[in-house]
């Protein structure tokens, strides 16, 4: 029986010992939460950000055309004769003047000897009517008609010089020789075709736009190119149609890029893009871009007290240089680095990104 008693006090004593450490080691739990919650408060999450400051950004219309050289001639005969010389060959590169063709001489370089003898001539007779006549002896008529005669002799010496360097035909700009359909022996008359020459530096591309655009084009305005095989140069634009074409309703447009190399040829299809619009935008790396919980695409930015803000943004356009947004406000402060580690309305520790968000 005693011993019934002393099992049930060594229970009850544990029971005891068991509630009131228990009570204490609840107490110390409960007043250890509030300084770790503070702890953790004052453990601000780094984000690394960059200042973003809006720039003017062209708005572009693109359009497909063609390259066209800048221009193109088809040099004629203006002496009859046979061809004589062949001075340069097909696809080769002349400079203005050179020689191309050179047709027989022939007679012309008598003929040239012959009026210049004339004019030797009709100079002395004229010398003496102006004598005669200063002394009565001869009439102011007869003086008239020598001066007429050494005149003319005078002009047909031109013309023999002419005839003699059209015997050689010359580039009249420099380029390239296209086609020369004449071979050495032929003979060709006046208007026959000798070559054709095409310059192709600066080259020009052609294009057509439609109406809803071609207004907010204009003339000197900078615009781009690609050809198929990826060649781009930057030209300017130096003609707008003013009439449409009256079956497309297109506006005929052209741009002029430099092509100092001639790597690029007239005839190749090529896309266009044409400044028609301008507004303030950023640019910025895809990298910063985001998404909130409803897909919508944005940038998280910080605020003057250290809150990160989502702001929804639109892309406009891309260049090698990064992605063109409206949306934000002039000057902003971007999250670029820790954005998806972040949620709008949390405080963070900003650190500032040198060289911007490119």
């Amino acid at each position: 029986m005693k011993r019934s008693y002393v099992v049930a006090l060594t229970i009850t004593l544990v029971a005891v010992v068991w509630m009131a450490s228990g009570q204490f080691g609840g107490g110390a739990a409960q007043d250890a939460l509030p300084a770790t919650a503070t702890q953790q408060a004052r453990e601000l999450v780094s984000v690394r950000v960059a200042a973003l400051e809006a720039e003017p950004m062209t708005s572009e219309v693109v359009v497909n055309g063609r390259s066209q050289a800048y221009r193109s001639v088809a040099i004629k005969a203006e002496v009859r004769g046979r061809v004589d010389a062949i001075l340069a060959e097909r696809g080769a590169a002349v400079t203005a003047g050179a020689p191309l063709v050179r047709i027989a001489v022939d007679a012309r370089r008598a003929d040239l000897e012959e009026a210049r003898a004339r004019v030797a001539l009709r100079k002395t007779e004229w010398d003496a009517a102006r004598r005669l006549a200063d002394q009565g002896f001869s009439s102011e008529i007869r003086r008239a008609e020598t001066k007429a005669a050494y005149e003319a002799a005078l002009a047909a010496v031109k013309a023999a010089e002419l005839a003699l360097e059209k015997t050689e035909i010359t580039a009249p700009f420099e380029g390239i020789v296209d086609k020369r359909p004449v071979e050495l022996g032929d003979f060709v008359d006046v208007g026959d075709p000798i070559a054709t020459i095409v310059d192709l530096d600066p080259i020009k591309f052609v294009a057509f736009v439609g109406e809803r655009h071609v207004r907010d084009l204009s003339l000197g305005g900078i615009a781009h190119a690609r050809t198929l095989s990826g060649d781009e140069v930057e030209g300017r634009i130096t003609f707008i149609a003013a009439a449409a074409d009256p079956d497309a309703r297109t506006f005929r447009v052209e741009v002029e890029a430099p092509n100092a190399g001639r790597t690029i040829v007239d005839g190749l299809t090529s896309a266009l893009r044409l400044p028609v619009a301008q507004q303030m935008a950023h640019r910025l790396s895809p990298a910063v871009l985001t998404l909130d919980d409803a897909g919508t695409i944005g940038v998280k930015t910080v605020d003057a007290d250290d809150i990160v803000r989502f702001v929804p943004v639109r892309i406009l356009s891309s260049d090698p240089a990064g992605i063109w947004v409206d949306g934000l406000p002039r000057t902003a402060t971007a999250v670029t680095v820790g954005q998806e580690f972040v949620v709008a309305g949390q405080k963070v520790k900003p650190v500032s990104q040198p060289g911007g968000v490119s």
